[in-house]
C-alpha cells in the first residue's frame, strides 16, 4: 500500500528529530552505540536536528505526537504515536530520570515485570520432558549439560557450520517468506570474536554477523542464529527498509534502527521465531533449542528485575544467575552482567 504524502513527510521530519535526540545523547552520556544503533541512509540525505537541550527535544517530540495523531493511515497512527511516547520517555530519563519499571512500560510498551517462575516452570518441565524423551539422565541441569556436549561444535569450526546454516537460512526464506531484495552475495559473512559481552550480533553495515566463541555452542543453536542475525531475522529487517525508503514505499525513519523503543519487541521476536517462520523446526533437537533461548531470555528479565527494580546488589544477582543458568553458570551470570 502506498502511504500517503503527509505520512512520508513525517517520517523525514522524524528521521531528523531522532538523530538530534541522539546527537545530543551521545555527547552528554559518551555512550558510543547511542540511541540509533544503525543508520542506513549511507548517503547523508538526512542531518540530525540540533537540540540544544533535551527540553527542546521533548517539545519537537510533543509536536510530532500531536502531528502523528492527524496522520491518514490508522497503523501508521498508532506506530508513531508509540514512536513518540518512547522517545519522550528516553528524553525524561535521561533529564531528571525515570523508574525501571516506567523505562519497560513506555520505552518499549511492554508489562513491566520478569518472567514469572510460573513461566520458567513451564518451560522447565516442557525441557525436562524433551531431554528424557532423548534419553538423557539425571536432573535438568545435567540433562542440558550432556545434551550441549553431546552437540558442541568446536570454536574453529563454528564459522564454517554458521555459515552453512546461513546460505540454508537464505534460501529458505525466499522458498517459503518472501523473495529477499538483494542477491545472495550481498549477504552476511561470519566473524569470530571473543571476550565480548554477547554472544551474535548483527553488524549490518558491515554485512558480518559476529559470532562469540567463548561459550558453548551448538548446532541447534547456532541454527537458532542464522535466522535470529540473518534471515528472515535482521538482515532482512534492515534490507527490507532500506530498499522500501529507496523505492518510495517505506517512510524515511525505517532508515534508523532505535533502541528503547516501540519496534524492538517486534524485530525481536521475528529474529527469535524465525525458526518456525520458516517451518524449519525439525527435531526434538531444536525443539529443546527453542526453550532454551525462551528460558535464558526469561532469566534474563528476571535478573534485570533483581538488579534495577528490587535493588539487589550485583553480586546477589551473579549468584541468582548462576543458580538459574542450566549449563555454563559462570558465562550466563558474566555475559549477562
Amino acid at each position: 500500500m502506498q502511504l500517503s504524502s503527509d505520512t512520508l513527510l513525517f517520517g523525514r521530519d522524524l528521521t531528523t528529530a531522532l538523530l538530534g535526540v541522539d546527537t545530543h545523547y551521545r555527547a552528554e552520556s559518551g555512550d558510543e552505540d547511542g540511541l540509533v544503533v544503525v543508520n542506513l541512509d549511507l548517503s547523508g540525505e538526512f542531518m540530525p536536528e540540533a537540540f540544544s537541550s533535551y527540553d527542546e527535544a521533548r517539545r519537537s517530540f510533543a509536536d510530532l505526537r500531536v502531528r502523528a495523531a492527524g496522520l491518514p493511515e490508522p497503523d501508521r497512527r498508532r506506530y508513531y504515536d508509540q514512536v513518540c511516547h518512547s522517545t519522550l520517555a528516553f528524553i525524561a530519563w535521561r533529564h531528571s530520570g525515570l523508574p525501571f519499571t516506567a523505562q519497560l512500560a513506555d520505552f518499549i510498551h511492554v508489562p513491566a515485570g520478569p518472567a514469572s517462575e510460573a513461566e520458567l516452570d513451564l518451560v522447565r518441565a516442557e525441557m525436562r520432558a524433551i531431554l528424557g524423551r532423548l534419553g538423557y539422565p539425571g536432573d535438568l541441569a545435567a540433562q542440558c549439560t550432556a545434551w550441549e556436549a553431546r552437540h558442541r561444535v568446536p570454536a574453529a569450526e563454528v564459522p564454517a557450520v554458521l555459515t552453512e546454516y546461513m546460505s540454508a537460512a537464505w534460501d529458505r526464506t525466499e522458498a517459503r517468506l518472501l523473495a529477499i531484495p538483494a542477491p545472495k552475495s550481498d549477504g552476511m559473512k561470519i566473524t569470530a570474536v571473543s571476550g565480548v559481552a554477547f554472544n551474535a550480533r548483527c553488524n549490518y553495515l558491515k554485512r558480518q554477523v559476529e559470532i562469540n566463541t567463548d561459550p558453548i555452542l551448538t548446532r541447534p543453536g547456532l541454527k537458532h542464529l542464522a535466522v535470529h542475525e540473518g534471515y528472515p531475522g535482521h538482515y532482512v529487517q534492515f534490507t527490507l527498509r532500506r530498499t522500501g525508503y529507496l523505492n518510495g514505499t517505506a517512510p524515511a525513519d525505517g532508515l534508523l534502527s532505535v533502541v528503547n523503543t516501540a519496534s524492538s519487541s517486534v524485530f525481536e521476536g521475528i529474529a527469535d521465531h524465525g525458526l518456525a517462520m520458516l517451518d524449519w523446526i525439525e527435531n526434538d533437537d531444536d525443539r529443546l533449542q527453542a526453550l532454551m533461548t525462551r528460558y535464558r531470555s526469561g532469566i534474563g528479565t528476571e535478573a534485570a528485575w533483581r538488579l534495577h527494580a528490587l535493588g539487589e546488589s550485583t553480586a546477589q544477582v551473579s549468584d541468582w544467575l548462576s543458580s538459574a543458568a542450566l549449563t555454563s553458570p559462570d558465562h550466563t551470570s558474566s555475559g549477562r552482567l
